[in-house]
């Protein structure tokens, strides 16, 4: 059955080149294809392409606005962040409130028949129906907890100052946001069961996924032996921290073993700091088209996160690729894996590094350890429309029912 579906973004979801992107994209792209998919969501003025691009894919309504989440920090950003140091509500509530959305929104009800909203991150959820809908909130992370692990792993005192406020102050308003839709989904079982001993509430898991068909080229190809990548967007500090912690801490150890490992950060939005790890063996590349290429030249993908929530994207994608994974465990959290058999899991520097050591040799590795397995597990759990979106209908599903029966 067809239906009008009103997707609200915190930002345009083209490029789809970080975690955030890639998903609302997928989503609005698989939704499309059995649906009537409309997406509200802000723009900055160079966005006109992005723009151009996704009414291939669906109906798109743009507000434009000086800068959005998916741009890196400007003096825009900074002065919304000092503002929110003194004030009651959050800066990510700062950030987005405005008026006209809700204006512009109104007007979508009046002249659609819009069945049921679907807002990506709890900021968006204050913004609501012109008349009775059934509403889902796509919770991509629970975003207090990320704020909180980023406020503990913080290496300045001005970032764990302004961190610390920030959390307490969005947890409140995230609490609000998930009571005020018909149904809340997650993207890990364990953020489900937080939401839902906060609402009361059973919370559909709607995890992350992955384009198979998009990494069978880097199933096939060749390894660069001794090629370590870490791919994710420098402008999420779990990220930036990571690959930092990498290059600084675990690929010495490395190389002590194996003199001729590489390490190749991927990713926009480079902080200076990160720019000057690149060395020898060190390659720091920005913001690519797509990162096939880069992990079909991989002997291992990592994700050496100690701060983040939601699920990594960046595994499933190297999980597709055919690319051995060496995660610590917040890293692989979210996901249904099994160490040792879909991918190795190693906390501290010198553990981290034997693992790497161990897979470039592909020696001494776990007995049940195999690819094959962790692609395996893509396929049944993570691929976008055989796994996540139909999931994520059956949640619509549920919003239907459960405004039925309260009205």
């Amino acid at each position: 059955m067809s239906r009008e579906i009103l997707i609200v973004a915190p930002y345009l979801p083209w490029p789809a080149d970080f975690g955030g992107a890639i998903r609302i994209y997928e989503l609005v792209k698989h939704l499309s294809r059995d649906h009537h998919v409309m997406l509200l969501a802000p723009a900055a003025r160079a966005e006109m392409d992005a723009i151009q691009h996704l009414r291939e894919v669906c109906d798109v309504t743009a507000i434009p606005v000086v800068w959005t989440f998916r741009q890196p920090a400007g003096v825009a950003k900074r002065f919304t962040q000092a503002r929110s140091v003194i004030s009651r509500p959050s800066f990510v509530e700062l950030a987005s409130r405005d008026q006209r959305f809700q204006a512009v929104m109104d007007r979508l009800f009046m002249t659609r028949h819009i069945e049921i909203v679907q807002y990506e991150f709890p900021q968006m959820a204050r913004y609501r129906p012109l008349r009775p809908c059934p509403t889902v909130l796509d919770n991509h992370n629970i975003e207090h907890e990320l704020i909180a692990r980023v406020a503990r792993s913080a290496q300045s005192l001005p970032q764990r100052a302004f961190n610390s406020i920030e959390w307490r102050k969005l947890r409140r308003f995230e609490c609000a946001a998930w009571s005020s839709v018909t149904v809340n989904v997650a993207t890990s079982a364990r953020d489900a069961e937080r939401i839902r001993d906060m609402t009361g509430d059973v919370v559909p898991v709607v995890s992350n996924g992955v384009d198979l068909d998009a990494q069978a080229y880097a199933r096939k190809a060749t390894r660069t032996p001794g090629r370590v990548v870490f791919v994710g967007a420098m402008r999420h500090r779990p990220n930036a921290d990571g690959a930092r912690w990498y290059a600084t801490q675990v690929h010495p150890l490395v190389l002590e073993t194996l003199p001729d490992a590489s390490f190749e950060i991927v990713g926009a939005d480079l902080p200076t700091d990160i720019l000057r790890l690149a060395n020898q063996s060190i390659s720091v590349i920005g913001r690519v088209e797509s990162v096939t290429p880069h992990l079909a030249q991989a002997s291992v993908a990592v994700a050496p996160l100690h701060a983040g929530g939601g699920t990594r994207l960046k595994i499933l994608e190297a999980f597709a690729a055919g690319v051995p994974v060496v995660s610590t465990t917040l890293g692989a959290e979210g996901l249904d894996v099994v160490p040792d058999t879909h991918l190795l899991i190693a906390d501290t520097a010198r553990d981290f590094a034997d693992a790497v050591i161990r897979v470039l040799r592909w020696n001494d590795l776990p007995a049940g350890y195999d690819t094959s397995y962790a692609l395996q597990l893509a396929e049944a759990r993570y691929d976008w429309g055989r796994a996540v979106v139909p999931a994520l209908v059956a949640a619509h599903d549920l919003a239907f029912e459960r405004f039925q029966s309260s009205h």
